[in-house]
């Protein structure tokens, strides 16, 4: 087992890459210690808890970073967190009951653009990890949650499009600011997205996202179909995608971060971190069920 250690420079915890190269031949395996649980104020989990895989967002300064906010809003569910970094992802994520797929600056693909323009140029290793691990958990029906970029990852891969820049669209308001409210959203009602959210129609969201999901109309054109392939449970009041996903297949993606108003106490945004503990004890069940002898 590697522990994590808490960065306060950073508010984040993470792992000095030094650490996991000292690991000889074993798969590391990289979680909050006893203590952690403890100053955050939680019991640590039962053995028999689901596990959620968090994709460390962040890697500088030779550290594997994930902001603190992330931790505190997924141990409040009582799971267990095992930190997957990008060399070793694959194997840890088959310990894991679901994956989250937290923000943070990746270079998207250039066949990801509404504009795609030499869909040859390469991906860094970052990116490459944070798209095949989430190939990697829908190839296992494993429940995804992506924050951001991880919501992006996930419209993207499905095959719909997304703008570069807020260039390439008119609106009010800036969709990159550190504001605590930036704007809101609108929910669309009969979805399962506005259910978890107890049927509110509108919530307020931070934004701190360069390129953006293209809306609908574009994603028709493009595609040359209305039949398009997730469902869009959110939007801002410029046509901006903001929630999108398959819920009742366990995918769901947000474009703001629930975390920051989670562990401010929003108990709305904390129904999103709920979400994905209930499917990854859902689908733990399930895989104890498949288990049992009949």
């Amino acid at each position: 087992m590697k522990k994590v250690y808490y960065f306060p420079q950073f508010k984040s915890y993470g792992i000095n890459v030094s650490d996991l190269e000292k690991t000889l031949g074993d798969v590391p395996l990289i979680v909050l210690s006893c203590m952690d649980y403890h100053s955050l104020g939680h019991e640590f989990p039962a053995s028999d808890a689901p596990v959620v895989g968090v994709l460390f967002p962040n890697k500088q300064k030779k550290r594997y970073l994930v902001d603190e906010d992330y931790v505190k809003s997924l141990i409040s569910t009582g799971v267990r967190i095992l930190f997957l970094d990008y060399e070793n992802f694959s194997l840890q994520l088959e310990l894991c009951d679901a994956l989250v797929i937290a923000g943070d600056s990746v270079v998207i693909p250039e066949k990801y653009y509404t504009d795609a323009k030499n869909i040859n140029i390469g991906i860094d290793n970052k990116t490459k990890s944070f798209i095949e691990c989430y190939k990697t958990a829908l190839k296992y029906d494993k429940p995804v949650l992506g924050i951001d970029a991880g919501m992006q990852i996930i419209a993207a891969e499905a095959g719909l499009k997304l703008f570069r820049s807020q260039e390439y669209f008119e609106s009010p308001y800036s969709h990159t600011t550190g504001e605590k409210i930036a704007h809101h959203i609108d929910l669309v009602e009969k979805t399962p997205f506005r259910k978890l959210m107890d049927d509110k129609w509108r919530l307020p969201v931070n934004s701190r996202h360069y390129e953006a999901l293209a809306p609908i109309r574009v994603q028709r054109e493009l595609l040359n179909t209305d039949k398009l392939p997730l469902e869009f449970y959110a939007f801002a009041s410029d046509g901006i995608p903001e929630a999108v996903g398959k819920m009742e297949k366990g995918v769901l993606g947000v474009q703001w971060h629930p975390e920051n108003y989670a562990v401010a106490g929003n108990k709305m945004q904390q129904l999103i971190f709920n979400w994905i503990a209930e499917k990854a004890l859902e689908y733990r069940n399930l895989k104890r069920t498949k288990r049992s002898p009949l």
